[in-house]
């Protein structure tokens, strides 16, 4: 029997199959799922741990390597990843890569383009985070100050000095205070604290509580003072955030880390 090729029909039949090969890489890439994780906390531990996405490690500029949670340390950690969804989410772990222990595992949602997880470990044990319900006329702000040396309360406001008159600024938002504990707030911007420049201009303070100008941490103005700019505080209009903070003293200067999802808007 002789086989006979029709080639005039070719052309078409080739069409139909690149088409099909288009779709199926259309539908893979569709169904693509990029996921923005952002992971805070403090590390309180002797220990390094590691952060791994199922098989993929990560190092402090997502390369190939290990991303290491370094001992008594804070940190923020931020990735993009990428994967297709299938029945089984990909999973988050934190472990020690020497014993290779696991100190936390979760999937990642399966909904949604935002991954946000709190790594909060002392006293030996990995602390659990309460924040208030969300209150649509306010906004919460956290604090949380890890400090051994000394159980003495403090108070925490805001400061701007008015570089042209000279004219100091306070803006209080609790007092006596006590390391090693919660404490939320109501915060809705205050006056002459109420705009962006000001704002980013000014100083978050922990004195001893009752003064203005002895230092609650270390007697010391770098262990007890921040920039308000990085914290992202709410603005004029802003309602409903709940914004958590863990501060520790002892480093080269104040140290802090949100333990929310940056708002959309950043300053």
């Amino acid at each position: 029997m002789m086989l006979i090729i029709n080639y005039r029909k070719l052309p078409v039949l080739l069409m139909c199959v690149l088409f099909a090969f288009t779709a199926c890489n259309k539908e893979a890439l569709v169904a693509e799922k990029a996921t923005h994780i952002i992971i805070s906390g403090y590390n309180g531990s002797s220990e390094q741990l590691e952060i791994s996405i199922d098989t993929t490690r990560y190092d402090a500029t997502i390369l190939n390597g290990k991303y290491i949670l370094k001992p008594v340390s804070l940190f923020e950690f931020s990735a993009v990843y990428t994967y297709r969804p299938g029945a089984v989410p990909p999973v988050l772990r934190i472990k020690n890569p020497v014993n290779d222990s696991v100190w936390y595992s979760g999937a990642l949602p399966v909904s949604g383009t935002k991954a946000f997880l709190n790594f909060i470990y002392i006293d030996g044990k990995i602390q659990a985070l309460h924040p208030p319900e969300v209150n649509e006329t306010t906004n919460k702000l956290g604090f949380y100050v890890q400090y051994t040396e000394s159980e003495s309360p403090f108070d925490i406001f805001l400061y701007r000095l008015d570089a042209n008159t000279g004219m100091e600024y306070r803006y209080y938002l609790a007092k006596n205070v006590h390391p090693g504990t919660w404490t939320y707030i109501d915060y809705l911007p205050a006056k002459d604290f109420d705009n962006k420049n000001d704002l980013n201009k000014s100083s978050l303070c922990f004195t001893k509580a009752g003064t203005i100008d002895q230092w609650a941490f270390l007697d010391d103005e770098t262990q007890s003072k921040v920039d308000a700019q990085g914290l992202f505080f709410p603005l004029p209009g802003d309602k409903g955030f709940v914004q958590p903070y863990l501060i520790v003293p002892g480093g080269w200067r104040l140290g802090y880390t949100r333990l929310f999802f940056y708002p959309d808007r950043i300053q």
